[in-house]
């Protein structure tokens, strides 16, 4: 599974690992988003600490269910999720942040996600 995101030019694309719980590995598509906004979140922290200079961040987002969490409209009942969700508000503690939700055809990133795949799905037919 893949996670993405944006900052104004630069696409990131990573791999996201099965999630290890006492109960065994999860994978799920919510595992992934908040995967990708800990990884922006992390990217962010860096480089304020690189640049010296604090920002202010609007971190838009296609999963309603990520997105409300975050601004706790929504309460996380997963315990998997849970964990994450934990480390992404920590993380949000150094830095000015704002969710959004966009509509998937609207996310930059989830559009890089969607691109590359199909890249993939046509290169394995080709072979």
């Amino acid at each position: 599974m893949k996670a993405a995101y944006v900052i104004g030019d630069v696409e990131v694309v990573r791999e996201v690992p099965d999630l290890d719980m006492p109960a065994g590995a999860v994978r799920s598509n919510n595992v992934a988003e908040y995967k990708a906004l800990i990884f922006l979140l992390r990217n962010l922290l860096a480089r304020e600490a690189t640049k010296g200079i604090r920002g202010r961040y609007l971190i838009c987002g296609d999963s309603q269910l990520v997105v409300r969490q975050m601004d706790s409209e929504y309460r996380v009942t997963k315990p998997h999720l849970q964990r994450l969700h934990a480390e992404a508000r920590k993380l949000c503690l150094g830095l000015d942040v704002e969710f959004r939700w966009v509509p998937r055809g609207k996310n930059r990133a989830g559009l890089l996600l969607e691109d590359r795949n199909r890249t993939a799905e046509k290169a394995t037919r080709e072979n």
